[in-house]
Order: structure tokens, then C-alpha cells, then sequence
């Protein structure tokens, strides 16, 4: 092989030593850098030949086992006046290129939106007529000089040894050439003696970042920081106004994105995306990863993140470290996710390809005295070790094909920190393959996965059991009630999609001076402060699960459920929704179907942090609704009764509560609705003689009048209940 030692590169070549290097030049830079080529590669043994592009015969490229193309790029990535007719007559005649070794530098400038086309398509054109690329392309911008050394000092020595013959370490008397080496940004430690080729060559990284607010590029800058630490060159791109077609320029890939509105690319992205769909240009070469960032309060939660992972896979494109969805709370997930990342990415060589073997030795390289050195505002995720643990698991089970449900009890032992979702995989994979349930994404998050866990609703893929039983208990495994049952644990969310569906919970702004969404919509603007707010207000990991956690919404199938509720009530309070918008999330709110129809909040509390922060919004909304439509219709008038009752009496009335809220109607109501026979019967909350029953139907006619004092006997201290009304609410 090819030595390479202090910037020496030493070489004779056996075999056939011919090269051809076509240039295309418009100003002369191109056809300069290939007779600087040419004489590098005669020093090392090569026998090499200039060739100008213009007038030669495309057929005669395969008459070549080794060519270089250095060529520039002309107006809208046009192909140099040189270049132009042999790049028409190539595209005509198509010829056969296999076993011709090839390799591309292209010059341009970054200015332009065509960056190094002409380049491009000579690469792309060789590859698709069979020839062997040895090294992947080298894009120049305006200075030149420096990117084409890298990439001299790398192809030169990969194709002197083609065709057949190894090249082999000259004596001391051969004349030598002089390549400036570039050097990685850390010198390789003792014991990875190994990684020395990986770390020589291409060691470009492109950190792509779709920001809304900036925290995607601030992760984008610190992520390129921490790539140097590789031996990475890392370039950090803004997606804004960038060319889909370069994508494919780059052999490793990081990209770092939020979302934005409903499942949304940020406004700095969505033009590149909308380009990448529509061209659809082959990644194949492409070693990717992403980082989503998003918001669980939000149904497309990193919805952004999840397409363009989606996107670049459907490309062609190898991931190189699954997707990380990170929460609000960002910093933590975005680590773990790097520390991962970068160490992979980093064992992808020159050519392309990921040697996974050095991986270890990569991982020890970028880290270095990292542990030594962590302070006190690094993270440093501590390692948890927990028993194993033993439960005996009661699954419920459904077929709809018999339509016959019932429940499997098994024991089963898992490590400590097994989640929920574990335990049913092992279940699945060691008892009974016909188990079904909703798992966790590649990234071990999926906000539909929940369960009842002894009476808890849970989402089964972060859950842990350590943290619902103790070892030697029972874990009863339910499906998510409130739904239609599908097949064992798993349940339709339709009912969900069709009532947010009706409801549409989304932005509605009305027309005011500020920002402008890419589609031309206003949008109204909205200070940090404000902003964490109304993020809190329906922080959730799942509003299809918050749902479930409601004991009305199993049983009553008009009520639209906490969930609904709570996307209601957040885009109540948004600033930027216009008068009408709001006006209308109150009316639902409020109406048939809306939070009024949950029977018992405080049941909601139960169910963990999602229950209690579910919870307290509602009571938030119920607040804002009293105050917004006092107390108009049955509702308000059935609070402002109740409450007159307990501060007249200490106790209920039943007797005239129905007649007060109804008016006019209430004797009959009593009637219809059996309160009349419960007073003759003397089952009333006070109490009493029947006689006293048929005086309240008939004294003081229904609904007129001062309550008699014969139905309102006081008890004991009352006037302490009268207090608690009066501090609640000082309207009672």
C-alpha cells in the first residue's frame, strides 16, 4: 500500500500506471488544478494525461481504468463552454463504464443556489454507467486550493492502486512529492492505532438545523463542537434556502429540528422540504441521524423530526442512530442522543462506509479524560441498577372474531427497570405470539400505548412495573377504557380523532399586525413567559390517554372528554386566536359535551402527573366559565341554588332545587323525575314529616317566593359552611 508519513507520500506503482484527468474550466481554475493533479500523481509512479473536455469523444471514457474530473461550475449550474457539448453527447450515447475508477472534484461558489451542479452531475452520470467510484466527490468553494489538496492527498493514493497492481513503498533515492497533510483536529491516542486511516481523508460532517425560536441551533452549534472531538470536520447549515440536491454531496449527516404548529416544519425548513418531496433525489450514499425537538402538550408531537427520518430512509439514506424525540425540557434527551450519534457517524470512512469495528475504539478516542473532566454542569446520566423483579401479570384478552373476552394470568420475572411494555414483549415472545398491544417507536416513545394498570392509566412503554407493584404482587393489565376494543390491549382511538375533529382545537387568528405563518396566515406574537404558560396548561404526555383517565367518559358517549377539554381550554387562552375563535371554544366548552359533563374531576387526580395536571385545568376552565357566563342556563342556575341552599340552611334542599333552577317547570320536573315521591316517602336530604313533603310541592307556589324555613332546618355551625362559600367565591 501507499505510505503516508509526515506529509510524504511515497509510492511506485505496479501495473498499468496510465490516469487520464479531464478538466472543465471556464476561467482556467479547473484545467490549473489538474495539471497541479497531474504532477502529484507522477511523483507517487502514476503516468498521468490532461485532457480538455471540449471535442472529446465520450465513447473512448471506457478505454480508461483510472480518471479524475476537476471541472467548474458555470451561471445556474450550468456545465463550463468547455464541458458543454461532451456532456450532451455522454447523456446521448450512455456508454458503459464499468471498470473505470473514477473520481470528482468540483469548484464553486456557495452564493449561488446551484453550488458545484456541474460536478455533481458528472458524478452522478459516472456512477449510473457503472463506474467505481474510489472516493467520494470533493466540493470546492471560491477558496479552492485548500479542499482540492484534501481531496488530491486522499484519491491519489486509492486509485494508484487499481488495476491489478499494488503499489508498493519506494527506496530511499525515489524522488517524492510533497502533499500537505490535513491532520485530524486530535492526535490519535495510544491503543487506537487503528482508527489512523479512519481519521485521515474526508472527515466532513454536515449539522443541518429547522429552528423556530433558535434552540435547534443552539443544539446544532454545541453538536458541532462536540463532533470535533472525533476527528469530524463539522459544518452547521441553516435549511433555509437550501438545495435538496446537495444532500446527496454529503456522506454523513446530522439533522437537528423542531416542529412547529400542528406537526409542522419550522419556518426556516419548510421550503427545503417541500423541494425535497418533490424531487426525491437518491441518498444512497447518505449516513444520517435526526433529533427531533417537540412539545408532548401537542398531538404531532416531533412530527417534524419523525418526516424528515422518514424521508431521508425512503431516499436510500442508512441511519446511523435512531431517532431521539426530546420533550420541552430538551438538553438531557439532545445528550444521550450525541454521545451516541457522533461516535458512529465518526466510523464512516473517506469512502463511505461504516467501519463498525473501531467503533469502541472511536467512542474511547472522542471521549478522551471526558470522565476526569466533567464538571458540575455537565450531564452525566447515573447508572441505575434494580433487583429483578417478580409479578404475576393478569392480562385481559379479547377476540373479536368469537367476541369472547376474559383474562390470562402468568408469572413472569424481568430485570428491574423493565417497563410494562417489556414484560408484554416477553409475554409475546415466550407465551402466547397472538398477544396484542400498541408498542413504543424506535425511540422507545409512542403517546398511544397506554393502559390500565391497576386502575392507573399508564403509557406502557415508559412506565416501569418497579414503580406501580413491588415484587411477588399482581399487575391486572387492562385495555384503556373509553374506547372501542380492537384486540386484547389494543384499542381504536376514533372516537378521540372524530370529536377533535368536530371540535377543531387549532390556531384561528384573526387578522393583526405581526408575523406571518409560510402559508401568509397571521400570526399574533407571543412573549417566552407567555408562552410557558400556555404550554402548562396542557403539558401531557397524551391527550388521548387523559381521556381514558376520566370515570364519565366510559360511560357517557356524547361527553368529548377531559382531553378535548383541555385543547379547548388552551386555545381559549392563546392570544394569538381571533374573538370568534375563542367565543366558540367557551360555547363548547360549556354546551353538551363539554367539561360540565364530567362527572367527579378530582377522580382524574389519581392517574400520576398527566391526571393532576389534567385535572387542575379543568377546574381552571370550570373557574374562567363561571365567570364568563355567570349564571345563565340550567348549570349556572343549579350552582347559584345549591350554593343559596347551604348558606341558608347548612345542608341541601332537594325539595327546591328542582322548582328554583327550573322555574315554572319545577313542579312538574318533581314529579317527572321522582323527587315528589321521594318527599312523600320522607327520603328527602332534610328530612320530615310527609305533610311537610306535599307543603313544599304546593307553598310558596313552585319557584316563587322565599324558601320556607320549615325545609331548611339549621344545623350545627352552618354559618362555618357559609364561611367556606363566602372565601371561595365571594358571588354566593
Amino acid at each position: 500500500m501507499l505510505s503516508l508519513s509526515g506529509g510524504v507520500l511515497i509510492s511506485q506503482v505496479a501495473g498499468n500506471p496510465d490516469i487520464a484527468i479531464f478538466f472543465g474550466s471556464q476561467t482556467g481554475n479547473a484545467e490549473e488544478l489538474a495539471e497541479k493533479t497531474a504532477k502529484l500523481a507522477k511523483k507517487v509512479g502514476l503516468n498521468p494525461k490532461v485532457f480538455d473536455m471540449d471535442g472529446f469523444d465520450p465513447s473512448t471514457f471506457s478505454s480508461h481504468k483510472r480518471i479524475l474530473i476537476i471541472t467548474s461550475t458555470w451561471g445556474e449550474g450550468d456545465m463550463p463552454d468547455n464541458a458543454e457539448d461532451l456532456w450532451l453527447a455522454i447523456g446521448g450515447l450512455n456508454p458503459s463504464l464499468a471498470g473505470v475508477n473514477f473520481s470528482v472534484c468540483a469548484i464553486g461558489d456557495t452564493s449561488y443556489d446551484e453550488f458545484c451542479q456541474a460536478g455533481i452531475d458528472w458524478d452522478e452520470k459516472f456512477a449510473s454507467l457503472g463506474a467505481n467510484r474510489v472516493h467520494p466527490i470533493q466540493l470546492c468553494d471560491v477558496d479552492h486550493e485548500p479542499e482540492w489538496q484534501k481531496w488530491a492527498n486522499a484519491v491519489i493514493p486509492i486509485i494508484a492502486a487499481v488495476d491489478g497492481g499494488a503499489a508498493v513503498e519506494a527506496s530511499a533515492d525515489v524522488e517524492v512529492a510533497t502533499i500537505p497533510s490535513i491532520e485530524p483536529k486530535m492526535a490519535v491516542s495510544s491503543g487506537t492505532g487503528d482508527l489512523s486511516g479512519l481519521l485521515s481523508g474526508d472527515r466532513s460532517i454536515a449539522i443541518f438545523f429547522g429552528s423556530q425560536t433558535g434552540n435547534a441551533e443552539g443544539l446544532a452549534e454545541k453538536t458541532a463542537k462536540l463532533a470535533k472531538s472525533y476527528g469530524l470536520e463539522p459544518t452547521v447549515i441553516d435549511m433555509e434556502g437550501y438545495d435538496p440536491a446537495k444532500f446527496a454531496t454529503h456522506k454523513r449527516i446530522l439533522i437537528i429540528t423542531s416542529t412547529w404548529g400542528e406537526g409542522e416544519m419550522p419556518d426556516n425548513a419548510d421550503v427545503v422540504w417541500n423541494a425535497i418531496c418533490n424531487s426525491n433525489p437518491a441518498l444512497s450514499s447518505v449516513h444520517y441521524s435526526v433529533c427531533a425537538i417537540g412539545d408532548t402538550a401537542y398531538d404531532e408531537f416531533c412530527k417534524a423530526g419523525l418526516d424528515w427520518d422518514q424521508k431521508f430512509a425512503s431516499l436510500g439514506a442508512t441511519s446511523i442512530e435512531e431517532i431521539k424525540l426530546c420533550n420541552v425540557d430538551f438538553e438531557p434527551e439532545w445528550l444521550v442522543w450525541v454521545n451516541e450519534a457522533l461516535p458512529k457517524i465518526a466510523c464512516v470512512d473517506s469512502t463511505g462506509v461504516f467501519q463498525e469495528d473501531l467503533l469502541e475504539q472511536m467512542r474511547s478516542y472522542g471521549a478522551g479524560d471526558a470522565e476526569e473532566d466533567s464538571g458540575a454542569g455537565d450531564f452525566a446520566p447515573p447508572s441505575i441498577i434494580v433487583p429483578e423483579i417478580s409479578v404475576t401479570m393478569k392480562l385481559f384478552r379479547y377476540d373479536p372474531m368469537k367476541a369472547q373476552s376474559g383474562y390470562d394470568a402468568i408469572a413472569i420475572v424481568l430485570p428491574g427497570h423493565a417497563t410494562i411494555e417489556d414484560a408484554l414483549v416477553a409475554v409475546k415472545r415466550d407465551v402466547d405470539g397472538s398477544l396484542t398491544f400498541r408498542s413504543g417507536s424506535i425511540a422507545g416513545i409512542n403517546p398511544l400505548t397506554g393502559i390500565k394498570a391497576n386502575g392507573r392509566i399508564v403509557p406502557a412503554d415508559t412506565t416501569r412495573i418497579c414503580d406501580l407493584v413491588g415484587s411477588g404482587a399482581t399487575l391486572k393489565i387492562e385495555p384503556v377504557p373509553g374506547y372501542e376494543v380492537v384486540k386484547d390491549l389494543m384499542v381504536s382511538y376514533d372516537r378521540y380523532d372524530t370529536a377533535r375533529s368536530n371540535s377543531k382545537p387549532w390556531m384561528n387568528a384573526d387578522p393583526r399586525q405581526g408575523e406571518r405563518l409560510a402559508s401568509g396566515a397571521p400570526m399574533g406574537v407571543m412573549s417566552s413567559t407567555e408562552a410557558i404558560r400556555l404550554h402548562a396548561l396542557a403539558d401531557v404526555g397524551s391527550l388521548q390517554l387523559v381521556n381514558a383517565m376520566s370515570d364519565t367518559y366510559d360511560v357517557d358517549d356524547v361527553y368529548s372528554g377531559p382531553g378535548i377539554a383541555l385543547q379547548r381550554w388552551v386555545r381559549s387562552q392563546d392570544s394569538r386566536s381571533g374573538h370568534s375563535h375563542v367565543k366558540h371554544m367557551f360555547e363548547l366548552m360549556q354546551g353538551k359535551g363539554g367539561v360540565w359533563d364530567e362527572a367527579d374531576i378530582s377522580s382524574i387526580h389519581r392517574h400520576g402527573i398527566d391526571g393532576s395536571q389534567a385535572a387542575d385545568s379543568l377546574y381552571a376552565a370550570r373557574a374562567r366559565l363561571l365567570a364568563q357566563f355567570k349564571f345563565s342556563g340550567k348549570t349556572g342556575r343549579l350552582v347559584k341554588n345549591y350554593s343559596r341552599s347551604v348558606k341558608m340552611s347548612g345542608n341541601v334542599n332537594e325539595t327546591t332545587l328542582y322548582r328554583s333552577v327550573l322555574g315554572p317547570l319545577g313542579l312538574g320536573s318533581n314529579i317527572m323525575n321522582g323527587v315528589s315521591l321521594r318527599m312523600m316517602l320522607g327520603f328527602t336530604r332534610n328530612g320530615g314529616p310527609i305533610m311537610r313533603g306535599f307543603q313544599g310541592m304546593l307553598i310558596p307556589p313552585a319557584g316563587i317566593g322565599k324558601i320556607p324555613n320549615m325545609f331548611n332546618g339549621k344545623v350545627a355551625n352552618h354559618h362555618e359552611v357559609v364561611a367556606i362559600f363566602n372565601e371561595l367565591d365571594r358571588r354566593f
